[in-house]
């Protein structure tokens, strides 16, 4: 079945915004005042775009730097207003994470993050990884 324009931009616009978050991860641009973020490995719920600055704050730049997203693929579904991106995380473990010092290893880790976009902004993420693989790598 064939997308209409007005279905076929709306699906091109969820990509754009979950592509264009996973480049570049600018939470002021890309997340509603409210969003909520949540990375459910770790059991953690980060409430509000300071919060969610703060991981990825710490994500990229404290705990791991260089620390970069890889983009390997991103699905789009306008009438859910569902965006997905499988990406792999690398960074060299730096700084303190999750209570444990730096390592100073490599880490390399696929991950998919859900993304609930409505009115163009993020409103919920849901990020999926393998926290054991995460630990060992890290050489815990």
């Amino acid at each position: 079945m064939a997308q209409s324009s007005t279905g076929s931009r709306a699906t091109s616009r969820v990509r754009e915004i979950t592509e264009g978050f996973g480049k570049g991860h600018d939470v002021a641009k890309y997340f509603a005042d409210d969003a909520e973020y949540s990375v459910l490995p770790l059991g953690q719920l980060h409430q509000g775009k300071e919060q969610i600055k703060a991981l990825f704050q710490v994500f990229y730049h404290d705990a791991f730097s260089p620390a970069s997203a890889e983009v390997k693929s991103v699905v789009a579904d306008s009438e859910a207003g569902i965006g997905v991106l499988e990406f792999v995380f690398k960074g060299k473990h730096v700084g303190p994470q999750l209570g444990f010092p730096a390592t100073n290893k490599d880490v390399e880790l696929p991950m998919v993050a859900i993304f609930e976009i409505d009115h163009e902004l993020i409103r919920k993420a849901r990020l999926y990884f393998d926290a054991a693989a995460f630990m060992r790598q890290l050489g815990m």
